[in-house]
């Protein structure tokens, strides 16, 4: 898998050759002695075929003699190539890389995986539906009859992030009742973390062995560096709608902050069960996934609760529509956004001490500012650099016992020393990212229109993608903030937000507003989120969800598909059981 045979003639070339390589992912690094080839012979290599190469042939006379050199050159999987060097009597000499024999159908399987998931979720709406027609015509006729009348609430907690709620009706024609004393789920919510946990299932278990699925390298970003970070956004959106809800209770802060406190312990203990080395304490990893998420939550939920304002419950539904409807955009822009300038106060404050210790603070032996990965990158210059400032924070204050050993960068740079994406640092753009779905859920609760939700929001979406791309001017890895997921940078945390900014509104009009989508299968994740989530993790392979294939993209990516649509299977049992597990 991943792999070709790459064949090298020296024709007619009175002295050895010597082939030097390499991956363009490896950005700035020295190029390698690949293979040496004697005259009128050849040498056959297996080549990597995930990412394109650089290749160099020089005289073995004099190393630094180039007879012909290829630029990104791209070699497919199982292919055999011919690379000939000829020298012909008028000293002149001519490269060429020849393709023989078949292909392998690198990215059929892609394909059929992506229409098996379209179908399946076709067929899950096919038979809710014909299930509603035949089991609850009556049921349905009595509920379209009734739409202001309250819906249970199903759920009396939170999944990853807090209890997502929403008003209990949405009117399609382009109102949205703001009666304050009614509230339910917001379903294109639970939707977007269901199919966000349902993509992050797959790439856990192997992503089918593509490149693409993977965590990018270092700079830059692929399908499984999304996920986690829209868990972030989502996050800070259930935030304002679940508080929302206690206010409208009339709960106290003194409780709510009770509650934020437990959930983030209970957030962090998680993160620390699903370590393989848990009894080992030299060997435990402080940071991870759900830390990072308890992280944000906790300094995120509590900025909220202290400077949002409290919630009239005894408002009536009437005059408070009435005065919804009449308010202007200006006033709408105004309670989205300027009221709530203490907050924005706050995480601008955040962000300033992010840019400040990243590229200002000084670290032993190693450039002010660099953001590189260490190892081989910049041509071995910073060896021990790994995630500059970042790094070198984790590995003062944690130790390198407790840090993440295997990074991404590591195959390919060579690194040396640990260095952990869920850092210490990456906390502060992860709590803007949090405050940035803080704000989308501001917009929702205060918006007087669907049109004006979903007009925001793409604003929003406009707005941090400017952000995220012009400062790493249009993605770029030599820019002054690239966009990497290893530092949580700051282009990343706006280019995920932005991305996450328009996708929710494409949900909301289709589930919640049009209710062209029922949701189904990702709102089963959804609504379970932290349960699969660990159980996936925990009991991935011994609960007969992964088994050993062959080596193969075809057999990879069919068993991954698989353990992600046997737990949604498990989510939607529970989801039809009305079982719910919150924190």
């Amino acid at each position: 898998m991943d792999e070709a045979y790459l064949i090298v003639h020296n024709t007619n070339y009175s002295n050895n050759i010597t082939l030097f390589g390499n991956k363009i992912v490896c950005e700035y690094c020295n190029l390698e002695k690949l293979t040496m080839v004697a005259p009128n012979k050849n040498h056959t290599l297996i080549i990597d075929t995930n990412y394109a190469y650089d290749l160099e042939v020089h005289s073995s006379i004099s190393n630094i003699t180039l007879l012909c050199k290829f630029i990104s050159y791209k070699f497919n999987e199982h292919g055999t190539y011919v690379l000939n060097f000829v020298h012909n009597a008028s000293l002149e000499s001519r490269c060429t890389i020849e393709q023989i024999g078949n292909l392998s159908s690198y990215s059929t399987p892609v394909i059929l995986g992506i229409l098996f998931v379209i179908v399946y979720t076709v067929l899950v709406q096919l038979w809710k539906h014909i299930d509603y027609r035949r089991y609850f015509k009556h049921f349905h006729r009595l509920l379209n009859e009734n739409l202001n009348r309250t819906r249970p609430n199903l759920s009396q907690g939170i999944n990853i992030s807090d209890e997502t709620t929403a008003p209990d009706t949405v009117d399609t024609t382009n109102h949205v009742p703001k009666s304050q004393s009614r509230m339910k789920r917001l379903r294109s919510l639970d939707t977007f973390r269901g199919f966000s946990l349902m993509v992050m299932i797959f790439v856990n278990y192997g992503g089918g062995g593509y490149w693409f699925f993977d965590h990018s390298t270092w700079n830059g970003l692929t399908l499984a560096d999304l996920v986690f970070p829209w868990f972030t956004w989502m996050m800070g959106v259930s935030i304002v709608l679940s508080q929302r809800s206690l206010r409208l209770k009339n709960v106290r802060k003194r409780t709510m902050l009770w509650k934020i406190c437990r959930r983030t312990i209970i957030l962090i203990l998680l993160g620390l069960c699903e370590q393989p080395h848990l009894m080992k304490f030299k060997d435990l990893r402080f940071c991870g996934v759900l830390q990072r998420l308890a992280t944000c939550y906790f300094f995120t939920a509590i900025l909220v609760l202290i400077f949002d304002k409290d919630v009239k419950p005894d408002t009536t539904s009437s005059s408070a529509d009435d005065y919804q409807r009449e308010q202007s955009l200006r006033i709408e822009l105004y309670r989205n956004i300027f009221q709530y300038w203490l907050q924005w106060l706050f995480v601008i404050l955040l962000v300033i001490i992010w840019i400040l210790i990243t590229f200002l603070l000084h670290v032993p032996d190693c450039p002010t500012g660099y953001l590189g990965p260490g190892g081989k990158h910049n041509h071995e210059k910073y060896w021990n650099c790994t995630g500059g400032v970042a790094g070198y924070i984790d590995r003062l204050i944690l130790g390198k016992s407790h840090l993440y050993n295997e990074p991404t960068c590591k195959e390919i740079y060579s690194t040396k020393i640990p260095y952990d994406p869920e850092g210490i640092l990456g906390n502060l753009t992860g709590i803007l990212l949090c405050y940035l779905g803080v704000q989308a859920g501001h917009i929702f609760i205060h918006s007087t229109r669907v049109s004006r939700i979903c007009l925001q929001w793409f604003a929003w979406s406009i707005i941090c993608g400017c952000f995220g791309l012009g400062l790493s001017q249009g993605g770029q890895s030599d820019s002054w903030i690239p966009i990497n997921k290893n530092l949580w940078s700051l282009t990343f945390v706006f280019t995920l937000a932005s991305l996450a900014f328009l996708i929710l509104p494409i949900l909301y009009l289709l589930v919640d507003v049009r209710q062209w989508f029922t949701g189904a299968p990702f709102v089963w994740l959804g609504m379970n989120s932290i349960a699969i989530y660990m159980c996936h993790g925990l009991f991935g392979v011994s609960f007969f969800v992964q088994f050993d294939v062959k080596n193969t993209h075809a057999a990879q990516l069919a068993m991954n598909l698989y353990g992600a649509f046997f737990w949604s299977l498990i989510a939607g049992l529970m989801y039809h059981k009305k079982v719910f597990i919150a924190i």
